[in-house]
């Protein structure tokens, strides 16, 4: 079964986060570019935010998107950190690679541009 979400809720998350922050619905709207009496429907749970404004709102707490719809960062607490850290490996050996790619090309440039000034000489 489909789990239905809920615009109160919502609304209510979006709230206590501004609250928290000690932030007037003013001030987020504007950062938001809504009208003030458009992200009051969001909080009051009368209206969805689009997925732009969730997408800011999310931006702008540093939240994810499932805390916002649904109240529980389901992402972050299954994720494995021997999986993350495996993750950052593979990166760091991808980028001393690419680094060291970058540096045989820049040799290479080095020296194609070198040749060309012996010829024009």
């Amino acid at each position: 079964m489909q789990e239905i979400l809920s615009k109160k809720e919502i609304g209510e998350r979006i709230k206590d986060l501004r609250t928290q922050h000690n932030l007037s619905q003013a001030f987020i709207a504007n950062i938001l570019n809504l009208s003030r009496s458009n992200y009051s429907q969001i909080e009051l749970g009368n209206q969805y935010p689009s997925f732009n404004t969730l997408h800011e709102i999310a931006r702008y707490y540093s939240k994810t998107y499932d805390w916002l719809l649904h109240g529980t960062d389901t992402k972050a607490a299954t994720e494995n950190p021997a999986k993350i850290d495996l993750i950052l490996n593979d990166l760091e050996t991808s980028f001393r690679s690419f680094t060291s790619s970058l540096k045989k090309l820049e040799q290479e440039l080095n020296h194609i541009k070198s040749r060309r000034a012996k010829v024009r000489v």
